[in-house]
């Protein structure tokens, strides 16, 4: 009896003591939530890590930057973008320095490295690099060019007819700025331009260091599209101005009126160089050759040079631009040689009658009747063309033996020719109407023929200006003009170059982040109000829901 009662008294401690050791059911849901919360949480870690790798690639693909400086200085214009997306061609851009000491150099070389690796992210083919030029002496001897410290190289490489062709186009730190017109005047009146002032100096770098001041903005992404149009072209486009005979573009005429106007060419991917017509062939490679305005009439041998270019041979598919001035002297060498092509420089300056056809003065006239052809490159529908100081450029025929003349820029019907004299005042007036009516300021005279199996209409053209200030630095880039976009649009059409790309140089302010009243609103609200009070409420979202459970 005793030993059933302390059974049945073990039985039942052992039952309380099982009971007593039994979890209870609130401790069962703290740990299935507590494990649950432990996986939602690496599962939300491992999402976080996803999605930055995801965001980073992406992001280095196709880059979404945002620029709040005022000007947009480290942003790549809608006309460079279209460019460099669609450059098929491997480049490899060179910056020979180190990148830190490229970036805090100068505001405009820090500009220059963002907008390169912007160039880089638009399209892959693009890849660029820094190498301190001290301690790599070995890479530098890849290069034919002499290179120079924060010296940037443009390269490509390409197999013609089996061998490997290398194109580069070297940029020093003055090439990628643009200095006030002021100081580019002071330099004219020494006799120099900035190339020949930064070659006595010694260099880019010592140049830029003691003219820093002088810079106006920046011509960093001129540079680079103007580099790339270069090294990727197959087919570059050659152009030679010929100096000799007090030209427009003569090194030794202070104050070059068309030193813009070959800046243009080279920043479109033309090939830009200068000869002596009076010592030196025109080079073979050429495809349009420039006469600028030359005060002096070309010796009948030197106006042969420039004809047996035009024919070549009788292949023709040479281009000539030529420029007149009201400052020249008789050319009756040169007018016999346009006459070959239908056209001639007639006497006087073209004037207009009405105040709404000219500034100011009637000879410094503004011309909006522009021909329909050779328009397609052209974004601007309703071009104006600043035409001041223009002779008349008259055409001898409309066609003749396959020759062809077109008028391209017109005057009103109003207008008149004269000759400038001086008033009472010393002002420059016109004087007696020598013709009256409708004038041609710019003119195109074409020779043409077929080849030899008929297949194939060659042709040659000389597009010819009446006034050098057509090309002037400041016309071509004034923003109220069009001089620039329908020169290039034509010159583009006739000598099969594709189109250019046309950029506003940006200015740079000392402030290196400048945001306007309404971004920094965006700002203060965002990052101070908005974001803050989303992350609250997630906060107690989560923490009721957790407590409901």
């Amino acid at each position: 009896m005793e030993n059933n009662e302390e059974n049945l008294s073990s039985l039942k401690e052992d039952k309380k003591s099982k009971k007593e050791s039994k979890p209870s059911k609130g401790t069962g849901k703290r740990v299935k939530h507590g494990t649950q919360a432990a996986v939602f949480t690496l599962v939300f870690l491992a999402l976080l890590v996803l999605v930055n790798i995801v965001a980073t690639t992406l992001f280095e693909r196709y880059p979404i930057n945002i620029d709040l400086t005022k000007d947009k200085i480290y942003s790549v214009s809608d006309e460079s973008e279209n460019y460099v997306k669609n450059v098929d061609t491997d480049v490899l851009v060179t910056v020979f320095a180190k990148e830190d000491e490229y970036t805090n150099f100068s505001p405009y070389t820090k500009q220059a490295a963002e907008l390169l690796k912007n160039y880089c992210k638009l399209n892959h083919k693009i890849n660029y690099r820094f190498i301190d030029i001290d301690s790599n002496p070995d890479v530098i001897k890849n290069y034919s060019d002499e290179i120079g410290a924060f010296d940037i190289v443009f390269e490509t490489s390409a197999k013609v007819d089996g061998e490997e062709v290398k194109r580069t186009r070297r940029l020093g730190v003055v090439d990628i700025v643009n200095f006030g017109q002021e100081f580019i005047d002071q330099l004219s009146q020494a006799g120099y331009t900035v190339d020949m002032a930064k070659e006595k100096m010694g260099g880019d770098m010592r140049f830029f260091s003691a003219y820093s001041g002088q810079v106006e903005s920046s011509n960093a992404e001129q540079a680079f599209t103007s580099a790339l149009m270069t090294v990727t072209d197959p087919d570059p486009v050659y152009v030679t101005f010929l100096t000799g005979r007090s030209e427009a573009t003569d090194p030794v005429t202070k104050g070059s009126p068309l030193e813009y106007f070959q800046k243009l060419l080279t920043a479109n991917g033309y090939e830009v160089n200068t000869i002596d017509i009076t010592k030196e062939e025109i080079p073979k490679e050429t495809d349009v050759a420039v006469i600028a305005a030359p005060t002096v009439d070309y010796l009948p041998e030197e106006a042969a040079k420039v004809s047996d270019f035009m024919q070549n041979g009788g292949n023709l598919g040479k281009q000539l631009i030529y420029v007149a001035s009201y400052s020249q002297d008789k050319t009756p060498v040169l007018d016999e040689f346009l006459a070959e092509y239908g056209l001639e420089i007639g006497e006087g300056v073209v004037c207009e009658t009405y105040g709404e056809n000219y500034i100011n003065s009637p000879y410094l006239t503004v011309a909006a009747e522009v021909s329909e052809n050779h328009r397609d490159n052209m974004i601007t529908q309703s071009p104006v063309i600043n035409t001041i100081y223009s002779r008349p450029v008259n055409t001898l025929f409309d066609e003749q033996n396959m020759l062809f003349t077109e008028k391209c820029v017109m005057s009103t019907d109003n207008a008149y020719t004269a000759e400038l004299t001086y008033d009472e005042q010393y002002q420059m007036v016109p004087g007696t109407p020598l013709t009256k009516g409708k004038q041609c300021y710019m003119a195109l005279g074409t020779k043409s023929k077929f080849s030899d199996d008929g297949s194939t209409l060659l042709t040659s053209n000389i597009i010819c200006f009446g006034s050098e200030y057509m090309l002037q630095n400041n016309i071509l880039s004034a923003e109220q003009y069009n001089n620039s976009e329908y020169v290039f649009s034509l010159l583009g059409e006739v000598s099969h170059k594709s189109e250019g790309v046309f950029i506003k140089p940006k200015t740079i302010s000392s402030e290196h982040f400048d945001i306007n009243a309404k971004q920094r609103a965006v700002l203060m609200w965002t990052f101070i109000v908005i974001i803050p009070m989303a992350v609250v409420t997630a906060g107690i979202i989560v923490w009721l829901r957790r407590k409901n459970k």
